[in-house]
């Protein structure tokens, strides 16, 4: 018997993906040494993943919830789940030559990779955040993904294919996910009652920030975006919420709040128009990939390149 909650079938919206997931899942030894599933945050690809590796390192092959394999990935302590923690921007190295630190590529290479699984018949090697792994240490993970042991399996998950390098690539099965449709959207809002906000679009991407600051920023941005003094006002409120947040005190994140603005911007650009604010649109997606380029100050000149083109 299958275990409720947490199987393959809770992803909603990802025909493709899922059309991948389960042909591998129904026959693990047709794995490739490398899946990368890609496509835009809050779209399902970290979820799916987990899913998709208990159902292959469960005893039975189903998901079962009840045997050992199942129970310890349940409880974050399967031996063969071997997930590379995603520390809000920080690069993953390859590690010292002689004594390489838990968490990079030379120890996983040396400590983890070679030695058979200990509990299941695979070993999940994970990177919830693909692009964070540094230049030196993915050309050191060519060599393992061309000749990866037979038990071992690597799963990239990634927004964008173009933050890897094309070796990688060229080496991978890539599954791609979508932004999710309103019907898939109010499905997941119905079966899991997770709270659905209209500027989302196609995503359930969450945010840490207070609700307060969702309906600050509503408020100022909902009819207020059309003269170029708004636009102004607007710009000047955004550099100074840096240093002044009252309403988000405890773990404050300016990235974050400038995610938050550019889906707002998108949201009321294409409601009061799409067709007319096609390539305002496009400037902010430009910056929202922008913020998220790990160069000191690229904010600020971002930011203001942003309303530069929001006024045109």
């Amino acid at each position: 018997m299958s275990f409720p909650g947490f199987q393959l079938d809770d992803i909603l919206g990802q025909d493709t993906a899922l059309t991948f997931l389960k042909r591998y899942s129904s026959r693990p030894e047709m794995i490739p040494p490398l899946l990368i599933l890609h496509g835009p945050d809050g779209t399902g690809k970290e979820s799916a993943s987990e899913r998709f590796i208990k159902q292959v390192l469960c005893f039975e092959g189903t998901s079962c919830g009840s045997c050992a394999s199942c129970k310890a990935f349940m409880h974050n302590s399967h031996p063969d789940y071997i997930r590379f923690p995603e520390e809000s921007g920080k690069v993953i190295p390859i590690g010292s030559e002689d004594n390489p630190e838990e968490f990079t590529i030379r120890w996983l290479i040396r400590s983890r990779l070679n030695y058979r699984p200990h509990l299941s018949k695979f070993r999940f090697i994970v990177f919830p955040d693909a692009s964070l792994i540094g230049n030196e240490a993915e050309t050191a993970l060519l060599k393992s993904l061309e000749e990866a042991p037979p038990f071992s399996r690597f799963i990239f998950i990634v927004n964008n294919l173009d933050k890897l390098k094309e070796t990688i690539v060229s080496r991978a099965i890539c599954i791609p996910f979508h932004y999710l449709n309103q019907e898939a959207l109010q499905k997941i809002h119905s079966k899991f009652d997770i709270p659905i906000l209209p500027f989302q679009g196609g995503s359930m991407l969450s945010f840490e920030c207070p609700k307060e600051v969702i309906d600050l920023v509503q408020e100022k941005i909902k009819d207020k975006i059309e003269t170029q003094l708004d636009l102004l006002k607007l710009e000047s409120w955004i550099h100074s919420y840096k240093d002044e947040h009252p309403e988000w005190k405890e773990n404050f994140s300016y990235k974050e709040f400038l995610e938050l603005v550019s889906l707002l911007l998108i949201y009321e650009y294409t409601r009061t128009g799409y067709e007319n604010h096609l390539s305002k649109i496009e400037s902010i997606f430009q910056f929202k990939s922008e913020i998220h380029k790990r160069i000191i100050g690229l904010e600020t000149l971002a930011l203001s390149r942003l309303f530069f083109h929001l006024s045109l």
